[in-house]
């Protein structure tokens, strides 16, 4: 009898201990830049990019916006995502070296709600709020430029989350016109 009982009483806890196997965590897999270029009376389509070409002494009249593919690797749909993202720029004073450029605080911070994720799949989400007009016209007269733009975006994090796979950052090289 106490043959019969140990091998179904040890199969019985590694059942349960399997019972509720952890969810696979979505990931933050990269983050894209395009740009939308005026044209005439209209805009252009939204192409990708890896550089920008912005002065705070012209009107920048672009519209740059951030591609964020999230992946959900799980046999379940994920739903109720919250993207966090923050936006800065590397700043850098007439005259000096590139090497003394700095990143300045983030000067946009926001969320995005991603409603749901089908199971085993990808999802582009498309971040458009930059104001960077609004920035570079804040820059024209200080003796300062920018070099560059940086993106950092987070996913919230949830019980069990590994933080490499949530978090992703991506910069863009601003290059005088």
């Amino acid at each position: 009898m106490k043959t019969l009982l140990l091998p179904v009483f040890s199969f019985c806890l590694l059942a349960a201990a399997g019972a509720a196997p952890a969810c696979a965590q979505s990931e933050v897999l990269k983050v894209d830049w395009e740009v939308s270029k005026l044209a005439g009376q209209g805009r252009a389509a939204y192409v990708p990019v890896t550089e920008l070409r912005a002065s705070p002494d012209l009107k920048f009249t672009d519209r740059v916006r951030a591609v964020i593919t999230l992946r959900n690797p799980d046999v379940k749909t994920v739903e109720g995502l919250v993207l966090r993202y923050s936006l800065r720029l590397r700043l850098l004073r007439n005259g000096d070296a590139e090497s003394k450029a700095f990143w300045g605080v983030p000067f946009r911070v926001e969320e995005v709600r991603v409603s749901r994720i089908t199971p085993a799949s990808e999802k582009q989400v498309q971040v458009m709020r930059f104001e960077l007009a609004e920035q570079l016209h804040k820059l024209s007269g200080s003796g300062f430029y920018p070099t560059a733009i940086k993106i950092e975006v987070m996913l919230c994090p949830r019980q069990g989350d590994v933080p490499d796979s949530m978090l992703r950052e991506s910069e863009l090289e601003i290059l005088k016109p």
